[in-house]
């Protein structure tokens, strides 16, 4: 028996039929591959778009929490699960979340939370034991007795460190496999690297702020709404005299002074700065402002602390005492050499019948007092052109030597009256040199008169002159009351006359006698210093340079101090 005739119609209808299954089963593959195509670029689209998310959120927050919930409230869009949860580390606690999307048991839950605490201790030793739990989504159902059957976690790492884990659990066994972890991996990581990012630009801004407010010689910091101590400078540390930092040690370090606390709920209450003028605290006095802080970036402003600033008046407020006690004392100075003149002259005018030796003992007292009048003007003029820097000296060649030992001849018999002896020795061998004669004069006169005033009957006062190199180095020595170290730091200052300790007798004079001093001294390229002990003594040198070369030397050496 043969094979059956085949047609060639039958065989063309064969090839047919083969060529439109073949057709057919490439469509579908095609469609299968354009499909899973599909799916991924749907996937993707959608990571970008939960990465997108996440970047506009934390572009204004460093919340841990809020970025987490963002990823796991977004995951039912890319794969299935049943619970999407986190554990995270909050300060001394853990903070278990997990978002219910199919309903499962209670014991469902406990295992996925065993199995992520068991992670979580093989990357973070000494986890905190405390944990608070929250559950959203779909209800519990214990009649569900579904076990844990697929899972995967992906740690959240920021700054290289573990901030908390990220889990996906399934009734379903074997579901997820290495795409949908990647997927998971890749949108935690872009949001650890962007948090990263945050935090290193923050701490660098905070570490430059930190510096500021560091440096600042205010003191200030600042407390949160819990009154926890978030920042304090050194000076602030130092004006409170804290040894620990913390809000009840800084209550109590203003106690009876301040009321701190009640200050900064009311600013905080009105949301408003309040000024405390002056806050006595220990020797010093202060300007207190406290301030609220309000954090701008929330949709409706609040009020998260205080920042608290302390000024330093002491300066300011002494200064102004010294200027009332000054002008007072000015007033009291000038009137009594006006008042002579003016008894005098009224005394001249209305006796007509006086004596020539009566006329001349008047005419006396009133040169006198107005030679008196025209030199406290003169040292208010002085040391006003010192301040504003327009004090000039005139050099020309003179001779100290003679000058020392004609100012010491004209304090010869006042120093005789108060039994005072007073001596001087200068080099013969000192050679003539520019200065200003009448300035010069005026330094040793100021210095001499100053020992005669500070020194007892019976004491000496010694003028040394000594060559030094390109120098020369003039002294004034005196056996007198002697001077408190804490004194001599302002003993060339403006009005330090003024400036004496309760129990001492005020001394008559201006006080700027020694500011004087030093500005024509320094004029002249030199420098002026003191040594001195209580009750043994003072001794006030200053230099001036021998040749106009000198100057420069002698500006770099810097005046010693021996108590």
């Amino acid at each position: 028996m043969g094979l059956p005739f085949i047609s060639p119609d039958e065989i063309i209808t064969f090839f047919l039929i083969i060529l439109i299954a073949v057709l057919f089963i490439r469509e579908r593959q095609a469609r299968k591959t354009l499909a899973q195509h599909e799916e991924i670029q749907k996937q993707r689209l959608y990571q970008i778009s939960v990465l997108k998310e996440i970047q506009d959120r934390i572009s204004y927050s460093l919340d841990v929490e809020e970025v987490v919930d963002i990823i796991t409230g977004s995951l039912k869009n890319l794969f299935p699960y049943s619970t999407a949860s986190a554990i995270l580390i909050e300060g001394d606690k853990l903070v278990f979340k997990t978002y219910v999307e199919e309903r499962v048991s209670q014991n469902f839950l406990d295992q996925v939370k065993k199995s992520m605490l068991a992670s979580m201790s093989a990357l973070v030793p000494n986890l905190p034991q405390v944990m608070e739990e929250m559950h959203s989504g779909q209800l519990l159902d214990e009649s569900n007795q579904n076990p844990l059957a697929s899972f995967f976690h992906i740690p959240f790492i920021v700054n290289n460190k573990v901030m908390g884990l990220i889990n996906v659990s399934s009734t379903v066994p074997d579901l997820y496999k290495e795409e949908e972890v990647t997927i998971l991996y890749q949108i935690t990581d872009n949001a650890s690297n962007a948090l990263s990012r945050l935090h290193g630009v923050l701490e660098i801004e905070q570490g430059k702020l930190t510096s500021l407010i560091t440096s600042l010689a205010d003191g200030v910091f600042m407390v949160d709404g819990k009154n926890q101590v978030l920042i304090i400078n050194e000076a602030a540390r130092k004006f409170l005299n804290l040894s620990e930092i913390s809000f009840i040690t800084i209550v109590n370090a203003l106690a009876g002074k301040f009321d701190l606390a009640s200050k900064i709920k009311e600013s905080v209450s009105k949301n408003q700065t309040l000024e405390e003028k002056e806050v006595l605290i220990g020797e010093n006095t202060f300007q207190i402002f406290v301030t609220p802080v309000v954090n701008t970036l929330t949709d409706k402003p609040e009020v998260i602390g205080a920042s608290i600033l302390m000024h330093d008046i002491t300066i300011e407020k002494n200064l102004s005492k010294i200027k009332e006690d000054f002008t007072n004392m000015m007033v009291h100075e000038l009137r009594a050499p006006l008042t002579a003149i003016k008894d005098s002259s009224e005394l001249m005018l209305e006796e007509k019948e006086l004596k020539e030796d009566q006329a001349k003992q008047l005419l006396g007292i009133i040169d006198t007092q107005a030679k008196t009048l025209l030199e406290q003007i003169g040292s208010i003029l002085d040391a006003a052109k010192i301040e504003a820097g327009r004090f000039v000296i005139q050099k020309s060649p003179n001779d100290l030597n003679k000058l020392i030992n004609e100012v010491v001849d004209t304090f010869s018999v006042p120093a005789m009256k108060k039994k005072i002896q007073i001596d001087s020795y200068v080099p013969k061998e000192l050679p003539l040199f520019s200065f200003d004669l009448i300035r010069i004069n005026q330094v040793l006169n100021n210095l001499i008169s100053n020992s005669l005033k500070f020194t007892p009957e019976g004491g000496k006062i010694t003028v040394l002159g000594e060559i030094n190199e390109a120098t020369v180095t003039v002294s004034v020595s005196d056996t007198g009351m002697g001077i408190a170290p804490q004194d001599q730091k302002e003993l060339f200052s403006k009005f330090y006359q003024i400036r004496k300790t309760p129990g001492e007798l005020a001394k008559k004079g201006t006080g700027l006698g020694l500011y004087i001093v030093k500005g024509v001294v320094e004029a002249h390229g030199g420098y002026v210093g003191v040594r001195s002990d209580v009750g043994q003594g003072t001794t006030i040198y200053f230099t001036l340079p021998l040749r106009e070369d000198a100057i420069k030397q002698a500006n770099t050496q810097t005046p010693v101090t021996v108590n």
